[in-house]
């Protein structure tokens, strides 16, 4: 029957811990509440919480005279806080605000208004709109995934039914209101001890008990979810929450589902939660940062055992048609093969490499062996490049697999599968229908958008054209002050026409522009720069570097061709350039603006990565999401490791060893400097990814969480820094102990305060020139010691986070490389080892030293013959611009 009510009453339950800091924000959004003909109920339930949370609440309740009651027990989790404040509320609907959220001024009355104004209607849960709220910056935005439910239409008045609208799910119980008796009649609870998805299979349950899956979306009904600045809540915690992985399909989703058989499956708004459930899951696999890495092979296995038993339960139409949230294709491709569904019949294949004379074909197939190709054009059949098959690498599966097929750049091409005609789509994967079709892989792409008006282009052009016949300095110019005043497309057609001048064209013909850091350079792409304007003028190279630093005034001194990064020159110079190469692949090299900055969104360029250091360990998940053109190596082991390793998409054709120049450059300053007359103790440390907040902004530079001496990494580095024994070792030979915090570090270690015998070098040295100088080189897991023994310094590692660093605390997952097996120096993981190692080090003769850390430098790095440079450009020139 009908919860037909005058006066609703609302039962307001408010678990509590550790969040003293944001409940008054809660609190003060209570008071603020409009009137209406409802009443209110608050239970605070403090769940052992170690902070004033429950006095905070307590007080509240005694000064705003509100109806209500503070609870105290053991701590027991969220979703017991919660079934203890069902128990103790009286109210007819009950909701569950998290208490470092708050709520809109108009949220009861909004929600008592709609169950008056739909009496009638038997209505079972009442849905807020929530908007989020970040702490940092103090916004409220209305950018939830589910914001579609209060859109088109939808105002307070409306009644959903989700059997109708299976689009309309509720996956939080914190910004929804249940009827209390339908909880009490059918048992509904939250599971206790489950800290993921609790919601989610909380509003679920209750959805499959109720009468009706009546819905009234309340879009004036605000609720503000907090993304805390210290990214310090239960969201952020994964890694040590093993129901993340487990918890929420062994105690939650497979119970749910399981009581559903192929007669009656399960409903289409349950498999729409548990897919936006997975569409949170999945992508985190392919995010280095977020990768599931500290789980075990058994744990993987676990997972994929679980998700299959979820994927089963999921009608195939579903998966393709869900729109939700965003699923990539190849997701869904996992999903289907996951749940033994086949992949749609078309959009499995792709065309890639968006960049002239770049052409890649690709398709997905499931099991272990591909199908018989055979790629056409203008029906001869055309041998492939190269070819290479991918493993997908989510959680270790081996169930659906990417095949990759480098071809020539041909006009015309059709592919077959085992004898049947493949439909080709461009860029991604795309699951839709049709008939196969030869695409052509010069066919201009759709830009999409509106072209601006043609007088308003002639304008544009013109005036760009008198600025640069009279070669006015741009930056300084009218061309500049143009460009300031433009927004948006107008002014990527002003860059665009601005490239077609005279003057531009000549200036940046085919131009190469090198790069290393915004900020710095001394690395691969200075040197490749040095090699190609001494030896190659033919080339029209330029260097390019954030202005108004000491790098920029070193670089022009020395006579280069400077170009301010992001400056309208650099803008420009992009329309032209054949080449980018950068020592790095920050987003800020790789994509320096938007691809819609180029004609028919095809950069012009093609992308080589010089490599900073030499790769030790499995970047696919990084390397794979950027386009690279071409990769140079320096180890053989690091070359065949992305070559012939199933993780990365990079093919043989597109990855080369050569060599870096600037291991060139160590070798040459190491031959100046004999090891016998070396003093330096060299201390180098990486940084650590789990460490630094996200960047606040485009090329900002990343701050600590913590601070520096809080943290593991500062309390072991610092221990030996400050170690009596090598202070005594610097003191009796005369050494110097140099300590080169990483350059994420250098400005994040405020306050810190280093021994006597050890100096900092805060700026950006010549590394180069003092490794050169070192006796011995500490490090942890820096790719520096690949360069400290060319320069002949000996290694000692140490690693007091071994397990940490290679389980998810950085950027890596492990790959090849074994620091005991192949590294050039021992590995430590106690300070007091670590100082014993060093000293034994820096004392031994040759003898003491093992010789095999010699033989292992000699095979890893073979290419140090000052050739490196040359090598690149002829593979550029080869490669990627015959």
């Amino acid at each position: 029957m009908p919860l037909a009510l005058m006066q609703p009453s609302f039962s307001v339950v408010v678990p509590l811990y550790r969040t003293a800091r944001y409940l008054p924000d809660l609190l003060a959004s209570f008071e603020r509440q409009r009137s209406g003909d409802y009443s209110l109920q608050f239970v605070f339930v403090d769940d052992g919480s170690d902070d004033d949370s429950a006095d905070i609440a307590g007080r509240w309740l005694s000064s705003s005279g509100a109806t209500g009651e503070v609870i105290r027990q053991e701590n027991a989790g969220v979703s017991a806080a919660r079934n203890r404040g069902i128990e103790a509320a009286t109210g007819d609907w009950i909701t569950f605000p998290d208490s470092d959220d708050f709520v809109s001024d108009e949220y009861f009355h909004r929600a008592a208004e709609a169950l008056a104004e739909n009496a009638d209607d038997d209505i079972v849960l009442l849905s807020a709109n929530v908007h989020r709220f970040t702490e940092q910056t103090g916004r409220k935005t209305d950018e939830h995934p589910l914001r579609h439910k209060f859109v088109g239409g939808q105002t307070n008045h409306n009644v959903v039914d989700l059997a109708r609208r299976p689009t309309f799910i509720q996956t939080q119980s914190a910004s929804a209101f249940f009827r209390l008796d339908v909880i009490r009649e059918h048992s509904v609870r939250f599971i206790e001890g489950l800290r993921v998805a609790e919601d989610a299979l909380f509003a679920s349950t209750y959805l499959l008990a109720a009468p009706t899956t009546l819905i009234v979306p309340l879009k004036e009904s605000k609720y503000y979810y907090r993304r805390r600045a210290a990214a310090d809540s239960a969201a952020d915690s994964y890694r040590t929450n093993p129901d993340f992985y487990f918890g929420r399909f062994e105690r939650g989703y497979i119970p749910l589902i399981s009581r559903f058989s192929a007669a009656d499956p399960v409903p289409e708004w349950l498999q729409n939660v548990i897919l936006y459930d997975l569409s949170w899951l999945f992508p985190r696999e392919l995010n280095i940062e977020r990768k599931a890495t500290h789980l075990s092979d058994d744990e993987r296995k676990r997972v994929i055992e679980l998700l299959k038993a979820v994927c089963r339960a999921l009608e195939w139409p579903t998966i393709i048609n869900y729109r939700i949230t965003n699923i990539s294709p190849e997701v869904r491709a996992l999903m289907l093969t996951l749940g033994d569904k086949p992949l749609p019949a078309g959009g499995a294949v792709r065309l890639s490499k968006n960049v002239p004379g770049s052409f890649e074909m690709a398709y997905l197939f499931q099991g272990a062996h591909h199908p018989v190709e055979r790629v056409e054009s203008h029906g001869h059949e055309v041998e492939p490049l190269t070819t290479k098959t991918r493993c997908l690498d989510y959680f270790g599966q081996d169930l659906l697999h990417e095949r990759i097929i480098r071809l020539p750049d041909l006009p015309s091409i059709t592919l077959s599968l085992d004898g049947e005609p493949q439909i080709l789509t461009y860029g991604n994967y795309y699951f839709g229908s049709g008939e196969a079709r030869a695409l052509h892989a010069n066919r201009p792409a759709k830009t999409g958008g509106k072209a601006s008006p043609m007088w308003k282009q002639v304008a544009i052009r013109g005036a760009a054209e008198v600025v640069c016949w009279t070669k006015a300095p741009v930056g300084k110019s009218g061309v500049a002050r143009k460009a300031n005043a433009l927004r948006g497309t107008r002014f990527r057609q002003f860059i665009r026409n601005l490239a077609q001048t005279p003057h531009y064209k000549k200036k940046y013909s085919d131009a190469w522009l090198i790069m290393d850091k915004l900020r710095a350079a001394n690395d691969n792409g200075e040197y490749l720069y040095d090699y190609v304007t001494s030896e190659r003028p033919d080339i029209n190279a330029w260097f390019v570097l954030k202005k108004g630093n000491p790098e920029w005034e070193r670089l022009k001194s020395r006579g280069f061709r400077l170009i301010a990064y992001r400056s309208l020159e650099h803008l420009v110079a992009l329309q032209c350039a054949s080449v980018v190469a950068s020592s790095q692949l920050d987003l800020e090299m790789e994509r320096p603006v938007p691809t819609n900055f180029y004609p028919r969104s095809r950069r012009p360029w093609r992308f080589v990565y010089l490599q900073h250091g030499v790769l030790q360990h499995n970047l696919a998940h990084w390397f794979n999401s950027k386009d690279i053109d071409l990769l140079t190596t320096a180890s053989v082991d690091e070359h065949e490791s992305i070559v012939d390793g199933c993780a990365y998409k990079l093919t043989s054709d597109s990855v080369t060893l050569t060599g870096f120049p600037r291991h060139d450059v160590v070798v040459k300053e190491a031959a100046g400097h004999p090891f016998a007359e070396r003093s330096i103790i060299l201390v180098a440390p990486t940084w650590r990814n789990n460490l630094f907040l996200p960047k606040a902004a485009f090329g900002a530079q990343r701050k600590l969480r913590a601070p520096f001496l809080e943290t593991a990494y500062g309390q072991n580095w610092m221990k030996f820094l400050s170690h009596p024994d090598l202070a005594r070792l610097a003191a009796e030979h005369n050494a110097e102990v140099v300590y080169l915090p990483h350059p994420n570090l250098r400005g994040n270690a405020e306050g810190v305060t280093y021994p006597d015998h050890v100096r900092v070098i805060e700026s950006s040295p010549n590394v180069h020139e003092l490794m050169s100088r070192s006796r011995v080189t500490i490090t942890d897991y820096s790719s520096i010691f690949f360069d400290a023994a060319l320069a002949q310094s000996r290694i000692v590692f140490f690693q007091f986070d071994h397990d940490e660093f290679l389980k998810g605390a950085h950027t890596y997952v492990p790959g090849y490389w074994d620091y005991t097996e192949h590294g050039f120096g021992p590995v430590t993981t106690e300070v007091d080892d670590a100082v014993a190692q060093t000293a034994l080090a820096f004392t031994g003769t040759g003898a003491d030293w093992p010789g095999h850390y010699e033989e292992r430098i000699r095979r890893t790095l073979p290419l140090t013959d000052g050739h490196a440079a040359q090598r690149i450009t002829d593979e550029i020139e080869r490669k990627l611009l015959s």
